[in-house]
């Protein structure tokens, strides 16, 4: 009974129960998000919208999870699905993976990203290609040129990186492989002239850079030992790399964030190559200045205790705080961390040291205190319309702290430096916040049930607790109206009838990937009802159940007479229905 033929074909579905129950919830969901234990559950802001506050609880004892404002909800399986977009087959083997289970069902494939598989390959290639590069003797300069900067044979190996050479090698190496000039050219691994196929990294130290899942999906080239005017070379965007979906290290960050709590997010690979190498690896990069939404996103899945560390020229000013704004809209206001110098994280290592730097991650400044450096920053405390100008920036950004005590230290602050009396600032609040116009939140008014499908809801909220109200229901021969709620009362039975008990986690495992089923099982499973049964109520659900049955039927009799012509076989439908009301009144 499990999701699908073909999953059926290739998994048992006693072995997808035993692979649940080797894990618990708790552990694999904290793998992905930090979570808080309140009582008997634990709880987290939910990565599946956008969440200001922990609204995710994961119960360790029903080994379920529930997003209270969104709806998304299941078991362990259901999260993987849902955080990696993933299939329930892949989500059963990753979990498989983790216990090591053995599980032989073959290769997993996804027909919705099968085509792009030979661009991951050709990558992965390349990467091979290029570490091999370094190893030979026309890779002794560049070799050298990373160990002279601290980039020793580990971090060359944890961070794959390589070496590329002139010409056309890699070319020729993906031709020989069987790939096919189309597809090598739209890998953006080669380009094409009039004097053919030539390769587009050429005598560069070669950085790939992978997506969030640990697949190498492009590269960034770097000089070691020319006058070449660019400095690095990145690959263009391709079927499988776009940068505004992209943090690098992601794929390998996530349990030191996990340990730490706390993710330092800086500009670039080798800002990130620079602290891993002193020992600091909770670290990701953006790739680039700007920052786009999914990208805030995919940091918020980290963890919500963010920490800026751009560099400390103009640019990484400009970037810190559109970080911290797009940050901001998903729920996360960062704290920063403000380099001296205009260094950026290896300069700045180099020049003042590990010790130094680790001071300023221990105590970074809160993000409105970075706003008023950064907003003092060219203006004449002298000048009048500097200095209202600055109050008034700063006023803006107070609507976003929250923290009564944070608000009154700024104000307090704001006056010391501008001379400006504490009562005039607080005036100027007070006139904004009466100007605004409230618009009071418009909640949608729920769906009113009518009584029949709050009998079949009810009667499916207490299957799922008690085999005894599956043996009750499944001996009355129902009727339930709903054709996807009459299903899942079918599934329950099968699932009872193989196993003889009920399990709210092994359900949802047990229905796989019908994901239509397992959102009802959510929805019925938090009705507001109470926990335990009695068997009257049970009996009345199946009454009102029957009455509906016996008006379908009376119906359909009805129309029959009001269609037939002979009054004998009217008389035959009229019996008909009064032995039908005598049978289940």
């Amino acid at each position: 009974m499990i999701g699908s033929s073909d999953i059926m074909s290739r998994i048992s579905d006693e072995k997808i129960l035993e692979i649940r129950n080797s894990v618990n919830i708790v552990d694999i969901v904290s793998e992905y998000l930090p979570l808080v234990q309140k009582g008997k559950n634990y709880f987290g802001v939910c990565p599946f919208h956008d969440d200001h506050n922990p609204s995710m609880s994961v119960t360790q004892d029903k080994q379920m999870f529930k997003c209270f404002v969104c709806g998304v909800g299941g078991n362990v399986f259901t999260f993987l699905m849902e955080y990696e977009h993933i299939s329930f087959l892949e989500a059963v083997k990753k979990i498989a993976d983790k216990v090591n289970i053995q599980l032989d069902i073959g290769p997993i494939t996804k027909k919705s990203v099968s085509h792009l598989s030979k661009y991951y390959e050709m990558y992965d290639l390349s990467m091979k290609y290029y570490q091999n590069n370094l190893k030979t003797a026309s890779g002794k300069d560049a070799l050298k040129y990373l160990q002279d900067r601290g980039i020793n044979e580990e971090i060359i190996k944890e961070f794959g990186i390589g070496i590329s050479y002139k010409g056309d090698k890699l070319y020729k190496m993906l031709k020989a492989s069987k790939h096919d000039d189309k597809g090598i050219e739209e890998s953006g691994l080669c380009n094409y002239n009039d004097k053919g196929y030539y390769d587009v990294f050429s005598n560069r130290i070669m950085f790939p850079l992978f997506d969030i899942d640990g697949k190498v999906v492009a590269f960034s080239g770097r000089i070691y030992n020319t006058t070449d005017s660019s400095k690095y070379v990145n690959s263009k965007e391709s079927p499988i790399f776009k940068k505004g979906q992209m943090i690098y290290n992601y794929h390998r960050v996530r349990e030191f964030v996990r340990k730490s709590g706390q993710v330092i997010v800086v500009e670039g690979f080798m800002d990130v190559i620079a602290l891993y190498k002193v020992g600091i690896n909770n670290v990701v990069a953006t790739m680039g200045t700007a920052i786009t939404s999914e990208q805030a996103r995919l940091i918020k899945r980290l963890s919500t205790d963010v920490i800026l560390m751009f560099d400390g020229d103009n640019a990484g000013n400009k970037a810190t705080v559109s970080c911290a704004e797009e940050l901001q809209k998903v729920g996360i206001t960062p704290k920063i961390i403000r380099l001296e110098d205009k260094l950026d994280p290896d300069d700045y290592i180099n020049k003042y040291g590990i010790e130094r730097l680790k001071e300023h991650i221990e105590n970074p400044i809160s993000l409105i205190d970075y706003k008023m450096i950064i907003y003092k920053e060219n203006k004449n405390l002298q000048n009048s319309v500097d200095v209202s100008n600055y109050i008034n920036e700063v006023i803006k950004e107070l609507k976003f702290v929250n923290d009564k005590i944070v608000r009154d230290l700024v104000l307090q602050k704001l006056s010391n430096e501008t001379g400006v009396s504490l009562n005039t600032i607080s005036s100027i609040i007070k006139k904004e916040e009466t100007n605004k116009i409230i618009k009071p939140e418009l909640i949608k008014p729920s769906k009113k049930m009518n009584r029949y499908e709050k009998a079949y809801k009810g009667l499916l909220f207490y299957m799922l607790r008690y085999k005894e109200v599956i043996r009750i229901v499944d001996d009355s021969n129902v009727f339930i109206p709903n054709r996807e709620h009459r299903l899942l009362a079918c599934e329950i039975t099968s699932f009872y009838e193989k196993y003889e008990n009920i399990n709210i986690a092994d359900f949802t495992a047990f229905l796989g990937d019908k994901k239509e089923l397992v959102e009802i099982v959510n929805q019925i499973f938090d009705l507001p009802l109470p926990e335990e049964y009695i068997n009257e109520e049970i009996d009345d659900y199946i009454k009102v159940l029957n009455e509906y049955t016996v008006n379908l039927e009376q119906k359909r009799l009805e129309e029959l007479m009001k269609e037939s012509k002979s009054d004998i076989d009217k008389a035959d439908i009229a019996k008909k229905i009064i032995e039908l009301k005598k049978e289940w009144i």
